[in-house]
């Protein structure tokens, strides 16, 4: 009888443990599934990046020209840093400081009122990125002017802004 139970309760033992490395190497498998599905949507990611950079490419007509020292005056701060404005509503505007931030003054049409909004940008080839400290970042297209035009100009729609200074 006292075998009989030691056998029982060995029996009960090998299940709970082979139950436990299943469930142990059941954990493993939904690991491994969920860390290659992770892969797969950064690649994902990674993709819609590229296809999305690749739409955002400046036409030809507005070529990204060098300066002599080869650097890419559509991804230079200097043109950027100073003082925009709206012509015909200079109140709509902006300022780019030097230490990477910005400060632009607009006008919220479903307020009604203007606003202060800030964050912080960046500038390559030709877009220009605002990176708000409270709401989704917003591109807009920076360019040179053309045929004699040496000015710099921003754009995205509802919004124009020229360089009314230069910053300190």
């Amino acid at each position: 009888m006292k075998t009989k139970f030691s056998l029982i309760a060995l029996t009960f033992m090998l299940l709970t443990l082979t139950n436990c490395n299943n469930s142990v190497n059941q954990k493993e498998k939904e690991l491994e599934l969920k860390e290659k599905e992770l892969s797969l949507k950064e690649k994902e990611l990674g993709l819609k990046e590229v296809e999305q950079s690749k739409q955002n490419e400046i036409p030809k007509s507005e070529s990204i020209s060098q300066n002599a020292t080869g650097t890419n005056e559509l991804s230079n701060v200097e043109n950027l840093i100073g003082y925009w404005f709206k012509p015909h509503d200079a109140t709509v505007n902006i300022r780019f400081n030097r230490n990477g931030r910005f400060e632009f003054n607009d006008y919220n049409s479903s307020l009604e009122k203007e606003e202060l909004l800030t964050g912080e940008f960046k500038l390559q080839n030709g877009t220009l990125t605002l990176m708000y400290d409270d709401r989704p970042k917003q591109n807009f297209k920076f360019y040179k002017g053309e045929s004699g035009d040496d000015n710099y100009y921003i754009k995205k729609n509802g919004y124009y802004f020229v360089k009314g200074e230069n910053g300190n």
